[in-house]
């Protein structure tokens, strides 16, 4: 029964490329007999976007979804019985692996629609490898330009990281920026941090991490992040991104997850400590 909608879906996306699709050449992908997300639309989207800008955006999610999700990360937050530490922004930390403590929050980690999309993008199955509940409430510090790829040392078609918005977020509540294209550059060099050692980190405008050094010449076009609640942002691993403080009173959640395609290797980190998820698609690393 699961044959037709996939030849339908066959002929359909051949029929696109003989139309002289913007996206030509559509590169070749794996072709899977199950009932899919995505529609073909969608994936012609994402499949430009996530080529020439580095981000990709995907409709995800009903309010009322939202609503639940935010409620199972605030019942978690204020019983804090995650593995975590609390820094600087006390209860409103970030904290890593909120899908051990919520069915709910499992579950939209293996979200039929983000597998498939971070499959198609990816050309091959993949395994979860963390999850973070982040709140940036009104006077948080935003983040200084980076690449994600150097957290996990993956090769760079090798991770997808995905941030799925439960508030609307723009610059005013210090949403994601990011330079489109500047995924092309590949991996760049970190760069070593010396004026910020021994000031009071409550007079920095952006919190350090890893920033990257990027070419004085560069030409890519500073994009504001928008997204609205339920939307979802596929990143790049090298794409480079920051956020500005959050100048409103508004909070900018955000459930955010990182998917790795199979067979790679990656670094679990010091503090992360990070370990192969099961997501139904890829076999997990025998040593992870």
């Amino acid at each position: 029964m699961l044959a037709i909608p996939c030849i339908v879906a066959t002929l359909c996306t051949i029929s696109a490329i003989q139309k002289g699709s913007q996206l030509q050449p559509w590169p070749k992908r794996r072709l899977s007999c199950r009932l899919r997300a995505l529609i073909l639309e969608e994936k012609q989207q994402l499949h430009f976007d996530w080529r020439y800008k580095g981000v990709s955006i995907l409709n995800l999610l009903k309010e009322s979804e939202v609503n639940s999700i935010a409620d199972e990360l605030e019942r978690i937050r204020t019983t804090r019985q995650i593995n975590d530490t609390k820094g600087e922004w006390g209860e409103y930390d970030p904290f890593m692996y909120p899908h051990k403590q919520s069915k709910v929050l499992d579950g939209l980690m293996k979200h039929p629609k983000v597998i498939e999309a971070v499959e198609f993008l990816m050309n091959g199955k993949v395994f979860g490898v963390q999850t973070w509940a982040y709140f940036k409430p009104p006077g948080q510090l935003g983040r200084d330009m980076h690449q994600n790829i150097f957290y996990t040392q993956c090769k760079s078609n090798e991770i997808i990281n995905v941030s799925i918005a439960l508030d609307n977020h723009d610059p005013n509540n210090g949403s994601v920026w990011y330079l489109e294209g500047s995924h092309r550059l590949g991996k760049l060099p970190i760069q070593v941090d010396e004026v910020r050692a021994g000031s009071n980190p409550k007079n920095w405008r952006n919190e350090r991490g890893k920033p990257c050094v990027l070419p004085k010449d560069h030409n890519f076009p500073h994009i504001d992040g928008y997204l609205r609640k339920g939307q979802v942002a596929l990143l790049h691993s090298n794409v480079i991104h920051g956020s500005e403080p959050n100048t409103s009173n508004r909070f900018r959640r955000a459930f955010l997850t990182g998917y790795i395609k199979e067979g790679a290797k990656f670094a679990a980190g010091a503090q992360m400590k990070r370990k192969p998820i099961d997501v139904g698609s890829a076999k997990l690393p025998q040593n992870g």
